[in-house]
């Protein structure tokens, strides 16, 4: 697994890192739903995430993103939602999906074979001013405009008892469009946007370094996406303490490199509280004080009532 995941940052690291649709978060490795629906329920329980992530502070209109996922796993099924929301200078994205996910034991591990759906809705905000010419180009709408259009996408997820996985997925699928003429009697111009189709591959390992104790656990990973013309690559490793306190780093391919912290709440098993926090590499590094990233997560196992049964013998009437 080591050697599959060092192969896959050589292969993506040739490839230059630009701006692209889907949302970007630095803590992925607790972000796996969103982008992999073949990952719903791989927990074995019920696990909720929440995301909010302020990127390249000291931008005017700078992204302000937040996400929410649930999953949960009945059986051999899961079942997962996501709902994100992103706000970009003018630009308001809405998105909402449910995910589902079939898992069956293959060798060591298991398989999850995942398809989720939803919809995504983009609108200009009230405050938009046109400050080009929408009557030379009726590309650009001078009101309010939003429309909204339906998405899917499509993941397998494999794990071994949660100290592995690697998984590859594409999402945008259907490539849809978002089409809507600006609001208003005098509306001009319109809002028009394609969907992309993305590819993310994922991997992950956790190597106990104590012998095994687990006082000291390495967690190195990849997450890579593409959309076919232009590719970026986290590569990561995070050390956990204890089961109790962990750190490290990621560096995001010609963007960023992220110092990150977390810790898990004795008093509250399941719970996790993590922060990271962006240094900007490329050339908005002059002109931005990083990227800010807050998680919380927790995760509790479905527990079934015991049986109740009651067996009376003559012997004690």
């Amino acid at each position: 697994m080591k050697k599959l995941i060092i192969s896959t940052a050589f292969l993506f690291a040739g490839f230059v890192a630009t701006a692209q649709q889907d949302a970007q978060f630095t803590q992925n490795m607790f972000n796996k739903l969103s982008v992999n629906p073949g990952s719903a329920g791989h927990n074995g329980g019920i696990c909720a995430t929440f995301l909010t992530r302020s990127q390249w502070m000291g931008f005017d209109g700078r992204p302000q993103t937040n996400l929410f996922s649930a999953d949960a796993r009945f059986n051999k099924h899961g079942i997962g939602l996501t709902v994100f929301s992103d706000i970009l200078g003018i630009e308001e994205t809405f998105a909402a999906k449910l995910s589902y996910a079939y898992h069956l034991q293959l060798g060591p591990g298991e398989l999850g074979i995942g398809l989720d759906v939803g919809i995504v809705s983009k609108s200009f905000t009230n405050n938009f001013v046109a400050i080009d010419d929408y009557t030379v180009d009726p590309s650009i709408p001078n009101e309010n405009s939003s429309a909204m259009t339906f998405n899917a996408g499509f993941g397998l997820y494999y794990s071994v008892k949660n100290k592995m996985y690697v998984g590859i997925s594409s999402l945008s699928i259907p490539q849809t469009e978002i089409k809507d003429v600006a609001d208003g009697a005098n509306g001009q111009g319109a809002l028009n946007y394609a969907q992309t189709r993305h590819y993310y591959i994922m991997a992950g390992y956790e190597w106990d370094m104590s012998g095994g104790s687990r006082k000291w656990v390495l967690m190195p990973g990849i997450l890579a996406k593409t959309d076919a013309a232009s590719t970026q690559l986290d590569i990561n490793a995070l050390v956990l303490y204890n089961n109790l306190v962990w750190g490290g780093v990621t560096y995001r391919i010609q963007d960023a490199i992220a110092i990150l912290a977390g810790v898990n709440i004795p008093q509250l098993p399941g719970l996790k509280l993590g922060v990271s926090y962006d240094i900007t590499t490329s050339a908005l590094g002059d002109h931005s004080s990083g990227s800010l990233e807050f998680m919380i997560r927790y995760c509790t196992a479905i527990i079934k009532p015991p049986k109740r049964e009651v067996y009376h013998s003559v012997r004690f009437l």
